[in-house]
């Protein structure tokens, strides 16, 4: 099924569900927004990630490819940076169809409501994180619903590859396939001591990369024109060379420790209420030397400020690996599903919602949109699902 059909009565109960859910999120007190259904696809999508990226409904527009909003956190991104991208703080609640592709297997409809809200700026991180968790939480209670929750931080992981004593290269190869976890473990190993068993392709590296850099590119040529290789799938022969420059410059670096590699994996796998996995993220801190304190300090004072809302911070789940299915997340993060709808559907189809912070994507999206840059620094978004709501109701 792609898109619901509701009769009067059901329209009725979703649009009721909705009505509760915007007022629990933000009342008055925050700007209520309509913001447009469909978005420029080029750069927008790779904001998402691939998980999205593939679920996404793109077609042909006059001057290039658009997409049905996937969810709302773009669209009120849109809004802002158009209308009052000059405000250090702004604070947006919407609701609206949003669009994606079901999975292999899943009943799902392509098409599904939402409630979200955006808050951008403000003076202090962890309270707002504290607020938007804990107005997303209540909001859900209030509804009915059993629910069951989990949280994580991709920052620490961030902060992990930050403080690791590996070249710049090897930390920006890092960061950009962490929301990748196969392909972020594989690298990590490639990279670390005895991460190749190829000995002759290892130090056929180590002597590439001994070369002066137009004596390697000239090696690399010459090797590509003896073996007649002209293409490898679809990279091209310069492409090819790159790759193998790049291959042997990481060569001549020392690779990086395996503790270091031990801790990151560690962290990734770390699944424990919130208070113990702190006390064991400080734990792989010293034992490794990494300069992981401001992170640590982030997750200190989140969990202070959730306690002030009320919340049993010590007792939340965390998951040293959620929020690695969106690509434009990178600190704290959370998910909410309905316990009984999960024991029956899945997680997928339980989940009533989910959000997180994402302070690096605000400025990317004003240059994909063409806008001024924000005046606000930081950001951090929820979406409630109130179809997910009225079927657990129903049940």
């Amino acid at each position: 099924m792609m898109s619901p059909d509701y009769d009067p009565v059901t329209r009725e109960d979703v649009a009721a569900i909705e009505a509760s859910l915007l007022d629990a999120m933000g009342g008055a007190a925050w700007a209520h927004v309509e913001p447009g259904q469909i978005l420029d696809a080029e750069n927008l999508l790779d904001l998402y990630g691939e998980d999205v990226r593939a679920r996404a409904f793109v077609f042909d527009g006059p001057s290039g490819d658009l997409c049905l909003r996937p969810d709302l956190t773009l669209s009120v991104c849109r809004y802002h940076l158009t209308n009052e991208h000059a405000k250090r703080q702004a604070r947006y609640v919407a609701a609206g169809p949003v669009f994606r592709r079901p999975v292999a297997g899943e009943e799902r409809a392509g098409q599904f409501r939402q409630i979200g809200a955006e808050w951008f700026g403000g003076e202090d991180p962890a309270a707002i994180d504290a607020e938007i968790f804990a107005r997303t939480q209540n909001a859900l209670l209030e509804s009915g619903c059993a629910i069951e929750v989990t949280t994580g931080d991709l920052g620490i992981l961030f902060s992990l590859i930050d403080a690791a004593p590996i070249p710049g290269r090897w930390r920006a190869r890092l960061k950009r396939h962490i929301w990748r976890p196969h392909r972020f473990r594989a690298l990590l190993h490639e990279l670390s001591e005895g991460g190749s068993d190829e000995a002759g392709r290892l130090a056929f590296l180590k002597a590439l990369g001994s070369l002066a850099p137009e004596q390697a590119r000239g090696a690399v040529t010459h090797m590509l024109d003896l073996s007649g290789t002209a293409h490898v799938g679809l990279r091209t022969h310069e492409e090819i060379s790159a790759r193998f420059l790049e291959q042997a410059e990481d060569a001549q670096a020392h690779p990086l420790p395996r503790e270091i590699v031990t801790a990151i994996e560690e962290t990734a796998a770390l699944k424990a209420p919130c208070a113990d996995a702190l006390s064991r993220l400080h734990a792989i801190a010293s034992e490794t030397g990494l300069a992981l304190g401001p992170a640590l300090e982030r997750f200190e004072q989140r969990m202070t400020a959730l306690e002030r809302q009320g919340i049993d911070a010590a007792t939340l789940p965390f998951d040293g690996d959620f929020g690695r299915n969106i690509e434009y997340y990178d600190g704290f993060v959370f998910e909410i599903v309905d316990r009984g709808l999960a024991a029956s559907e899945g997680r997928r189809a339980a989940q009533l919602a989910g959000g997180g912070r994402y302070d690096s994507m605000l400025p990317a999206a004003a240059r994909a949109f063409g806008t001024a840059a924000p005046a606000a620094i930081g950001a951090i978004g929820t979406a409630l699902r109130p179809e997910t709501i009225l079927a657990v109701r129903a049940g």
